[in-house]
């Protein structure tokens, strides 16, 4: 099946300056509300802490491409970081033991997206339900592992890849959000797969009787984006200072926020990683900005709501306008 070329200026091209304009005016304006917002230390904290959601949403971002959706982030974030904390202490101190710790908690979300991917896939199974049981049942496991209780790690190796430095400069999870971001790039926009996967969710009927491997492919990006829930579960806990099971609750709205904001249509076949990241830039400020500015929590989820509505909308008005 042949793929339309894309030319440089476009809707989605408009799309992403607007919400660069966009993002540029928020920190204007909370520069201007707060003088404490564009303070070296403020920024640096946006950014530790978009880091997360950085990732998810990249993985997210795939999904939704793919023209499914992911319900279980925030669940598998608690219960990755619960396992991750298992590993490390079952094992001597130290950061071969952190870097063991990630490669477990990688491993394990691969397996759970795969086995995700293939209920989805093969069984016919909206990912929606599938994805919506995963977040029951792995919330209720990382509960069942800790019998509700945190486990807490005061070792500063295992708190590197949440709250390490490189070269006292740059933070470690800042690092390996923009190593995500620019590998989520380059495996959208220069490889087959990413071709593979615009058509897949632009007419997975279609891109079946072309030859593409629809089944195949989907389990390969749920299990893909079990990985990198896997390292954002590492970020988090090293940044918490241990795995706790009630963490992360609502992770999965902010990375759909953040997709769906960045252009990505929730019918699928249409979206970009960049757009992604412009996204979860415009929440982290904003959620930054209000919490110096006092503004309560509650109202920043009523915020968060009507981020996501607008999003909807704009998407629905672009298709219905195509």
């Amino acid at each position: 099946m042949e793929l339309k070329k894309r030319s440089w200026f476009s809707a989605d091209k408009l799309r992403q300056f607007t919400l660069l304009f966009v993002l540029l005016l928020l920190v204007i304006l909370f520069s201007v509300l707060s003088p404490y917002f564009l303070q070296q230390s403020n920024l640096m904290n946006i950014m530790r802490q978009v880091s997360t959601n950085a990732i998810c949403a990249v993985a997210m971002t795939m999904i939704i491409i793919l023209g499914d959706i992911d319900l279980s982030v925030g669940s598998m974030l608690a219960f990755l970081s619960v396992i991750g904390a298992k590993v490390y202490n079952a094992l001597p101190t130290g950061l071969p033991s952190a870097f063991a710790a990630l490669l477990a908690v990688m491993v394990v979300g691969a397996a759970i997206g795969c086995i995700s991917g293939i209920i989805t896939a093969k069984g016919k199974i909206p990912a929606f339900v599938t994805t919506l049981a995963l977040m029951e049942a792995l919330r209720g496991l990382a509960n069942i592992i800790t019998g509700g209780s945190p486990i807490p790690i005061s070792d500063s190796d295992f708190k590197v890849f949440g709250s390490g430095w490189i070269l006292d400069m740059i933070p470690v999870p800042v690092v390996l959000m923009i190593l995500i971001i620019v590998l989520g790039i380059f495996l959208m926009k220069a490889t087959r797969f990413g071709r593979h996967l615009y058509a897949i969710g632009g007419n997975a009927l279609a891109s079946h009787y072309s030859g593409l491997h629809v089944v195949r492919t989907r389990v390969i990006v749920f299990a893909l984006a079990g990985a990198l829930y896997g390292l954002a579960a590492m970020i988090l806990a090293g940044r918490l200072g241990g795995g706790y099971p009630a963490t992360a609750s609502g992770s999965e709205m902010d990375a759909i926020a953040a997709t769906i904001l960045g252009g990505t249509s929730m019918s699928g076949g249409k979206g970009s990683i960049f757009g992604t990241l412009i996204g979860v830039l415009i929440i982290g400020v904003i959620n930054v900005g209000l919490t110096l500015l006092d503004v309560s929590t509650f109202w920043q989820q009523v915020l968060m709501g009507g981020i996501i509505l607008v999003a909807v909308l704009l998407d629905t008005k672009s298709k219905s306008k195509g």
